[in-house]
């Protein structure tokens, strides 16, 4: 009796052992059976409708959800998207040839008519009219081919349609859902809709007929987690397989995690410090020279953001194609601040408020601007708003030295025509109420042409007047960044902070 006890005791710890060895061994097998991967954001998307979109947050959900005809690659390069190829027929006409057999989340099949109801509705839509409104006629040419027309030439077409808010519905369900339509979103995309819990997650499936082939991943779910500092928590213990926007502190920390990688590339956005020409004060270009030469945006590299920015030397970031890095350069120089500050009429100095947004990495630099310029005899008394009272109040003019920031796509037009266009004073985005017929002309001549190298050299003229002007001064070019799993391959960061899951993929080791 004794010895078939034992005999059984040592079977069953065979048995336990074995089941162990294969727990351990395989946990991530059996996870990756699940086929689920978790991406940490830190706010909920405000839609999921593409044409109501003006939100990063809603972007990253809609880019699941969503294909454009169009696309961009990671160096936002244009690459064929639901059209396989396109041609003009003249400066404002261009006819694109749609892909056979992509399929909706409801089943129907892609047809020029859905392209032709989206890209109506996006040049109507308050929301995405300064992308798509020199849109003045789509045409159906047959259920694939379609038409897109501009009452004059219009050199950022492409680029605009590649964006989010040009991600293509369906007519039908558009139609059928009504003003529910966003609890019931229906796409092309390799993820479709399944659930949104609003402050806490919202829950995509795999789309298995995704015209690229299915997803890896059944299920793919965007945590909502507002502090950065528990967004790392949820990376570290594998609650999440992706975080994004991971704070620059935490940057040491996951370069130490043989388990984590960081993933961090130059953006389109521009930190800038902007001059109000309705203000006398800042009508003054001494003054304006005097403020430019006591910084050293370097700091700003160094210190607020241990490396991740990029000292700011033109009025377009150095991600974007037209980038011009010989434009008139303002590195600090304390004794040519001090002399040109006399020449502006303040040999004693002066006071001044710098405005600031209730932003802490965005503080920190005004901090940092603030003993700067009181090396040169300029006191600085900060003044911090909350977002919202913020962007109010720097419409409005004869205001003081204010900080902003500039999100653009990369493509030039985005990027320079609201900041310095006369057409865009206030609220569009011309705060500084900057004026300059010559680049008005520049401007106009590039939105208007179909030439890219063209377009390139025009706003490389812009640059080179802005700098001299010194319409406004750039800060820096903050870099942006997700943190992941390092087994998680596949996942393409474009520099418009888009993210490609197309190739996503868990590799085990």
């Amino acid at each position: 009796m004794n010895k078939k006890v034992v005999v059984l005791f040592f079977m069953i710890v065979l048995v336990v052992a074995g089941y162990l060895k294969f727990s351990s061994k395989d946990i991530k097998a059996q996870e990756l059976k699940k086929n689920k991967i978790t991406i940490a954001m830190k706010a909920d998307p405000k839609t999921l409708d593409p044409q109501k979109s003006i939100d990063t947050m809603s972007n990253k959900s809609i880019t699941l959800l969503y294909d454009t005809l169009v696309d961009l690659d990671e160096n936002l390069n244009l690459k064929p998207g639901l059209a396989e190829s396109w041609e003009r027929l003249d400066d404002c006409n261009v006819v694109f040839h749609l892909r056979k057999g992509v399929k909706f989340h409801n089943g129907e099949e892609l047809k020029a008519e859905d392209v032709k109801f989206t890209l109506e509705r996006a040049a109507s839509s308050p929301q995405t009219l300064y992308l798509f409104k020199p849109i003045s006629n789509v045409t159906v040419i047959d259920d694939y081919t379609v038409k897109v027309s501009t009452d004059k030439p219009f050199g950022a077409l492409l680029n605009n349609l590649a964006a989010v808010q040009g991600g293509i519905v369906s007519k039908k369900a558009v139609l059928e859902y009504g003003d529910d339509y966003v609890n019931h979103p229906i796409g092309t995309g390799q993820y479709k809709f399944k659930e949104w819990l609003p402050g806490n997650k919202i829950v995509f499936e795999g789309f298995k007929d995704y015209y690229l082939g299915a997803p890896k991943f059944e299920e793919l779910s965007y945590l909502t987690i507002p502090e950065v500092s528990n967004r790392m928590i949820a990376l570290e213990t594998g609650e999440v397989d992706v975080a994004f926007d991971i704070g620059i502190m935490d940057k040491e920390t996951i370069e130490k995690n043989n388990n984590l990688e960081l993933v961090e590339v130059e953006s389109p956005a521009l930190l800038y410090l902007g001059f109000d020409q309705t203000n006398p004060i800042y009508q003054n270009k001494k003054l304006r020279e005097a403020i430019a030469y006591a910084i050293d945006n370097q700091t700003f590299v160094d210190v607020v953001f241990r490396g991740s920015a990029v000292a700011g030397d033109s009025p377009l970031p150095k991600a974007s194609p037209a980038y011009d890095g010989s434009v008139k350069k303002y590195n600090q120089n304390l004794e040519k601040a001090k002399k040109l500050l006399t020449e502006a009429g303040y040999p004693n100095g002066l006071n001044i408020e710098l405005w600031c947004m209730d932003d802490g990495p965005r503080v920190d630099m005004c901090v940092i601007i603030q003993d700067q310029l009181k090396k040169i005899g300029i006191n600085v008394e900060i003044k911090v708003f909350e977002f919202g009272a913020y962007v109010s109040k720097t419409a409005l003019p004869n205001k003081e030295l204010y900080f902003l920031s500039w999100n653009s796509s990369g493509d030039g037009d985005v990027a320079l025509y609201p900041l310095f266009h006369s057409s865009q004073h206030g609220a569009p985005g011309n705060r500084s109420f900057y004026s300059n017929k010559k680049v008005d002309e520049l401007l106009d001549k590039a939105r208007v042409s179909v030439n890219a190298e063209e377009r390139t050299t025009l706003y490389k003229e812009v640059q080179q007047i802005l700098q001299e002007d010194l319409a406004i001064y750039p800060l820096a070019y903050p870099k942006i960044n997700l943190a992941k799993n390092k087994n998680l391959t596949g996942l393409v960061f474009k520099k418009n902070g888009d993210i490609d899951l197309t190739n996503l993929d868990f590799n085990q080791k």
